[in-house]
């Protein structure tokens, strides 16, 4: 009977204990720990005072006795004799200690399987952690889009070891496995939320990238201001990445503190990273996209030598700057070849205005 009582009130512990996992899971490990010390020490205190009680021993022979008996050590040395005394033991140190230890295990197992349920559904917090990547979502988040741009964090030696946090409302069944599978953090809520950002520590975070809330709407600009200056409340020397839906909002989101802002471009997120890396280079492609500044030319005609050769005689003839050709023998496309190398080509790719 006493068995199936407890594991009811196991059960019944366990959902409540649930219901608390949003706002309290990393507070259980240590509520569990110091409540099973207290029980520890007033176990350890009230077997020590009986025997010093019922038994007539000293103090240090009872704590010794107490010491050997809760590990099951038994030495012999010292035991009880009186009925009271040896009553005292079982009670107390018998029974109490394997509801304790019992207790012990139970609360270890459901901190466990709870840290795992609030981590996966974005609820546990990471104000501790230091020198890391938070990505900001969209309204509507792509785990293909995200997937590309986590994989060029990775790829990227100076991004490569830093932790991933995700702040995103996108994903009610918690975070995608392919997600898990990248060792990404996880934060449910809306990205212009203290709460949020703090429990993300953006306040601590060495590049936070903020991705337009809608790809096409201008009012997202404006979600991304609020964002870059709540970030800059707490951290002035991290450095922020924010999309821009429209070019006049460009300057403003700069004079916030954002480092690089660049266009929304969900099919390359790759230049992202890219672009806080190697300042300026956002510019060039984006001027390559919209055709705007340069464009790349291909100019159909035979060629052989060496690349530097041909590079250096189109460029002092001013006819543009060659950056790839495609090889006359398989077809394919070469981009960025070394100068030594020596080249055979049916058609030349210019960078020119």
């Amino acid at each position: 009977m006493i068995p199936i009582l407890y594991g009811k009130w196991r059960r019944n512990r366990f959902k409540r204990l649930a219901r608390r996992a949003g706002k309290q899971t990393q507070q259980l490990g240590m509520q569990s720990a110091i409540k099973a010390l207290f029980y520890i020490i007033l176990i350890l205190s009230t077997h020590t005072f009986a025997m010093m009680q019922f038994e007539g021993f000293t103090f240090g022979d009872s704590l010794w006795l107490t010491l050997t008996s809760i590990t099951t050590v038994g030495y012999g040395d010292i035991s009880a004799a009186t009925g009271l005394g040896r009553l005292s033991t079982v009670l107390i140190l018998y029974v109490g200690g394997i509801f304790i230890v019992g207790n012990m295990a139970g609360d270890f197992f459901d901190y466990r399987s709870l840290r795992r349920e609030a981590m996966k559904n974005g609820k546990w917090s990471w104000r501790k952690m230091n020198d890391h990547i938070v990505i900001i979502g969209s309204k509507v988040d792509s785990t293909q889009h995200l997937v590309r741009l986590i994989s060029e964090c990775r790829r990227e030696p100076a991004t490569a070891a830093k932790k991933i946090i995700l702040i995103s409302e996108c994903f009610d069944d918690g975070l995608p496995v392919i997600l898990q599978n990248f060792d990404i953090k996880y934060v449910k809520g809306h990205g212009n939320a203290p709460a949020i950002l703090d429990q993300a520590s953006v306040g601590n975070a060495a590049i936070v990238i903020i991705l337009a809330w809608k790809e096409e709407d201008q009012f997202s600009d404006g979600h991304a201001f609020d964002v870059i200056c709540r970030i800059r409340e707490s951290n002035t020397g991290t450095k922020i990445v924010a999309e821009c839906v429209d070019d006049d909002n460009r300057q403003r989101l700069e004079k916030a503190g954002a480092t690089l802002v660049l266009r929304p471009v969900r099919a390359y997120p790759e230049m992202i990273i890219g672009g806080l890396l190697n300042p300026g280079s956002t510019a060039i492609l984006e001027n390559l996209f919209t055709a705007e500044g340069e464009r790349i030319i291909r100019s159909v005609k035979a060629l052989t030598g060496l690349w530097a050769d041909i590079v250096s005689e189109h460029v002092r003839m001013n006819s543009g700057t060659p950056i790839a050709y495609r090889d006359a023998n398989t077809g394919k496309i070469v981009t960025a070849p070394p100068g030594s190398t020596t080249i055979n080509a049916d058609a030349i790719f210019l960078l020119g205005g």
